[in-house]
Parts: C-alpha cells; structure tokens; sequence
C-alpha cells in the first residue's frame, strides 16, 4: 500500500515537473514581447486556421497574455511537485527538535487541517470559475488570447491534484505512524 500510495504522490508531482517546460517559454515570450514593443509592432504571427486559445493570429496583447497563462500553469501545477519534493516552506528551527514520530504527527495534521479542506474548497470554486468562464465564451476584449477557461481549468487541476496527493500523502503517514516504533 505504501508503494501505491508513493506512486500516486509521484504522479501528482510529475505534473508539476513537466511545467518546469513553461520556464524557458515564458523566458522567450518576456523577450518577443520587448522587441515587439521596441519594433513598434503589433502582429507577431498569423496563420490561416483559427487555433484553441490563440485565434488566427498572435499579437502583442496576446504574447503578454501567454506570459501570464505559463506563469499560471507553472504556480498551479509546481505547487504539487514542491510539495514532494519538500520544497514548500517549513518552521526548521522548531521541526529540528522534534522525534520523527512527531514530524509525522505534524504532516498528517498539517494534511488533514490545513492543505485537504483548504484545496478540496479552492478545487469547488475554480471549477465553478472555469465553467462560468467556458460558458459565457470569455476571451480577451483587446486581441488577446481566446476561450480563457483553457488557463482557468489549470486552478481545479492544479488543487485537485493538491487533493489527490494530500489524501495520499495522509494515509500513507498514517501508515507511518501506526508501524512507527519508539
């Protein structure tokens, strides 16, 4: 079961490993959107198809969108991998004097009272944001990017993840506790 239960926290995390890729995108639309700006142009690319998100063509007003889209989607999805990798802020100076058992004790309360109702909450409500946003057709009103609940689904996925690896995470350290000696 704990094998199971690692794997699953894995698998939550990869997602936010893979948008670790958003990074170099964002360096590089950061850097179009300043030439663009400096060229006095408004029109990067345009292409004859009408493409989810982007539309017929990338703007301006469009780049400094997808520059807020990928910090998004790497907030919303690395908060699960920094999580795993216990990237995440902790009180070290007090954690240091406690047994394990009792840093046990703090993660499955921390789990279950703070990150579980707190991310089963966020994950409700972003979902109710995403459906209003695919509902009503939200896009941009100044030519810049299209259909927005594509970025606005990257919140429920995002805490759900938080979710499913904090229900994991829970029972895996209830594991711990109750096979914890001494």
């Amino acid at each position: 079961m704990n094998s199971f239960l690692s794997a699953v926290e894995r698998g939550c995390a990869w997602f936010g490993r893979a948008s670790a890729w958003t990074v170099p995108l964002l360096v590089v639309s950061v850097c179009a959107s300043v030439l663009l700006a400096q060229l006095r142009l408004n029109v990067l690319f345009e292409w004859g198809v009408v493409l989810p998100l982007f539309g017929s063509h990338l703007t301006a007003g469009g780049l400094n969108d997808l520059q807020w889209h990928l910090f998004a989607v790497m907030t919303m999805l690395g908060g699960v991998y920094t999580l795993h990798e216990k990237g995440h802020v902790c009180v070290d100076f007090i954690a240091t004097h406690f047994s394990p058992r009792n840093k046990l004790l703090v993660t499955l309360l921390g789990d279950l009272i703070l990150l579980l109702p707190f991310a089963a909450v966020m994950t409700w409500f972003s979902w109710d944001y995403m459906m209003a946003a695919y509902t009503s057709g939200e896009g941009s009103s100044y030519g810049g990017l299209d259909q927005r609940w594509i970025i606005k689904a990257v919140m429920p996925l995002g805490f759900g993840l938080l979710v499913v690896f904090g229900v994991a995470r829970a029972l895996r350290t209830t594991g711990e506790l109750l096979n914890h000696r001494g």
